[in-house]
Order: C-alpha cells, then sequence, then structure tokens
C-alpha cells in the first residue's frame, strides 16, 4: 500500500491534503471480508506490520478519518475528511487536520471528533461526488443485489486517471448486467 506511504511521512498538513486526492480505494460494500470495514482493518495492519504505525493506539500519525454524523457546534460534517499529525502548536500532539473550502486547515483534538471512521477504503457509495486520481475497486467475491451497472459505473467516474478492478470477472459481469430497479411507488401514485 505505498500509494499511502506520504501519510506517514509528510510533515506539512497542506501537503498531505495535496497528495490525499490521488488514491483512494473504494468497496461496493460496508461489511463482510470484502467491504470497507475489513479493507481498512487490513490496510491499518499491513501498516503496524511495516511499522508506518507504531503502538497499539486508535490515534496514530497519518490515520486518515471520515466524518459520519454532521456536528454544527464544531462545523464539522458527514464525508470531510481529515488526517491526523503532529501539531506544532500543540507542542507535536496529535491532531485531526481538516482543510477548509479556502485552504485553511482546522485541527481539533480527537476527542472533540463527531462519529467517524477510519478511510482508507471508502464506500462507493460514500464516494460519490469525490474524485480521485487513481482508485482500486474492490467488488466481493460474489454476487449481491447491491452491485449494479450503476454502483460500478459510479466506482469507475470517481477516477480522474485510472482505475484497477480487484474482483472475479464472473461477478464484475453480472453487476454490469444488472440495473437498478427503483420500487418506490412514485410512478404508480402520480398516475393514479
Amino acid at each position: 500500500m505505498e500509494e499511502f506511504n506520504y501519510l506517514f511521512k509528510e510533515k506539512d498538513p497542506h501537503g498531505v491534503f495535496q497528495r490525499l486526492d490521488r488514491f483512494r480505494i473504494l468497496c461496493a460494500l460496508r461489511e463482510g471480508p470484502f467491504g470497507v470495514n475489513a479493507i481498512n482493518f487490513v490496510v491499518e495492519h499491513l501498516f503496524r506490520e511495516q511499522k508506518f504505525i507504531r503502538g497499539e493506539g486508535r490515534w496514530y500519525r497519518g490515520r486518515p478519518v471520515l466524518i459520519t454524523q454532521n456536528d454544527y457546534n464544531v462545523r464539522l460534517y458527514n464525508g470531510d475528511v481529515g488526517i491526523v499529525l503532529p501539531d506544532p502548536g500543540a507542542e507535536g500532539e496529535l491532531r485531526v487536520f481538516f482543510e477548509a473550502p479556502d485552504g485553511t486547515l482546522r485541527a481539533f483534538h480527537p476527542v472533540r471528533l463527531p462519529e467517524h471512521e477510519t478511510v482508507y477504503a471508502l464506500t462507493v457509495h460514500k464516494s460519490q461526488g469525490s474524485e480521485f486520481d487513481r482508485l482500486l475497486l474492490i467488488l466481493p467475491d460474489r454476487d449481491s443485489p447491491i452491485l449494479t451497472r450503476e454502483l460500478i459505473y459510479t466506482g469507475i467516474t470517481r477516477a480522474r486517471e485510472g482505475v484497477e478492478v480487484w474482483g472475479h470477472e464472473k461477478v464484475f459481469r453480472e453487476a454490469v448486467g444488472r440495473r437498478t430497479i427503483r420500487a418506490s411507488g412514485l410512478r404508480d401514485a402520480l398516475w393514479e
């Protein structure tokens, strides 16, 4: 996972954010052995084995986090991505940095964050609206009703330059052959 090594080496938070959207792992599912939770666990485990992550703590230099619940008091919102780095303004203590739309950085003590999760990988659903230079799309090892042409299209179109798809060819073919079927009942209600 050398695409993420800069998280543990770059000292300047601005430098980290400049590189953050160059590569991302996308998963079709959240749960299961090929879902976001498992992939994030595996990536963290690999970095611990390589000694990029030292110790067993939850908070470590280079950890990318995704906010999953809005907190209007601290102005952090679902989908915001931050990076854990030493803060020179706090004697090198770990803080979670978030980049504002104007490019300024805001640093938070980890206990101040609303609900969040580690985000080396994220679901295709959560990636909507984002773009990355390159991405790795991981499909589950068996077919699932959630795997549709639209989901594959959404995942692939998050990349500006290149995509690598990991999965069984049969699962991929079944997914691109299945269209999303909306069953809201709105169409029928409008025509009655």
